[in-house]
């Protein structure tokens, strides 16, 4: 079933999708459901970490009894609403059979706990790089997605049964030559990814607008003369459990940091703390700041710069610029100052973004080492606005 919930930008009607990483939850969820009760489905309904509940067409469904074959195959579409997305309207498979033990052997193999195991099967793709959030080797399905699935899996898998699934994704192959996969070391499909669950359909300008409106409705509201900001969900999640920032204190402005500090500037606030992963914001210790990747990248290259300016070893640059993410470059930083003095590059170019009108303080992160770096004054900024 299509979701029918919708935002208005520039006047038109525009509806949400789901991700793939919800509609593999949905195929895997609705496969286990039907191997064990064979009963009569057409749709499978899933909670999403946005606290929407999905109800999702089931579109296939092949049951196999051959004996020492029993499997049931199931697909869901996914459906990205009228957000302009390469896999939009791609069919995902999950394929379930019971076994009597979960076997680790396999590269393609995910675990988590004794009685269930994922797979990924063709066009799902497989990391070969370092950096990212899946092991090498293994599948791309990050770990949002992940736990979404076995969530779904346990609410419907009998306590006394085991089971593996794979997840099949055929036109994934094709699609996932034409994204950025190849480049990050994504080979043979597309990931399986959503930190929500849930597409919001956005065009550039849209979403700038309702960024903008969103800053300005909670200056109304909150009185404060400090704003707390932060590219997107991995940032708000730091905020929110490291730091013990309230959500409705933090704008997420995705990839449009020139816009919103050029706005903050406007409207005459004086402070900003700004959190982020490392991978975005040391585009902004370069001076860049549109910072998605189909606009501006060149990460390592600032990495690396700012690595040896602080006193890195030739030979740790060098493996720095030849890293596949920034998550891997950061893993070659042996001097303890070179994160700080990146934070302060930051801060740097911030504020000469706005004429040293207003005040900054960075904290960077990572996925893999957590919190890397804060700028001098952060600490009294946060005390202030906690």
């Amino acid at each position: 079933m299509k979701l029918e919930k919708y935002i208005v930008q520039n006047g038109k009607k525009m509806r949400y999708g789901y991700t793939t990483g919800s509609t593999s939850a949905g195929a895997c969820k609705s496969a286990v459901q039907l191997y064990f009760n064979r009963e009569d489905i057409s749709t499978v309904e899933i909670e999403t970490p946005k606290g929407w509940n999905l109800i999702l067409d089931i579109v296939s469904i092949d049951i196999s009894k051959e004996v020492g074959n029993e499997y049931v195959k199931t697909s869901i579409i996914k459906d990205a609403g009228d957000d302009p997305d390469a896999t939009d309207k791609i069919e995902i498979f999950a394929i379930v059979k019971e076994i009597e033990e979960v076997s680790q052997k396999s590269d393609n193999f995910i675990n988590y706990n004794k009685n269930i195991s994922i797979l990924g099967g063709l066009g799902v793709g497989k990391v070969t790089k370092k950096g990212l959030q899946v092991p090498i080797g293994k599948p791309a399905i990050n770990p949002v997605p992940l736990k979404m699935i076995f969530m779904e899996v346990e609410k419907v898998l009998p306590k006394d049964k085991k089971v593996e699934i794979t997840i099949e994704i055929p036109d994934g192959v094709e699609i996932g030559k034409k994204t950025f996969n190849p480049k990050l070391g994504i080979l043979g499909g597309i990931s399986i990814l959503g930190t929500t669950g849930i597409v919001k359909p956005m065009s550039e300008e849209a979403f700038k607008d309702s960024i903008l409106l969103e800053l300005k409705i909670s200056l109304e509201e909150n009185m404060r003369d400090t704003v707390i900001i932060t590219p997107g969900n991995y940032g708000r999640k730091f905020l929110v459990d490291q730091l013990g920032i309230e959500p409705k204190n933090i704008l997420i402005m995705s990839n449009f940091m020139g816009f919103i500090l050029d706005n903050i500037r406007n409207l005459g606030i004086k402070k900003i703390i700004l959190v982020g992963h490392i991978g975005k914001l040391i585009k902004v210790a370069g001076g860049i700041f549109h910072t998605h990747s189909k606009i501006s990248d060149g990460r390592m290259e600032i990495l690396g710069a700012n690595a040896l300016l602080s006193g890195e070893f030739y030979g740790d640059v060098l493996k720095i610029l030849k890293s596949n993410t920034t998550e891997e470059g950061i893993s070659y930083i042996k001097n303890a100052k070179t994160n700080k003095f990146i934070a302060e590059k930051i801060k740097e170019k911030c504020k000469k973004r706005m004429f040293d009108e207003v005040e900054v303080e960075v904290l960077t992160f990572s996925f893999d080492y957590g919190e890397l770096a804060r700028t001098d004054g952060f600490n009294k900024l946060l005390k202030n606005n906690s």
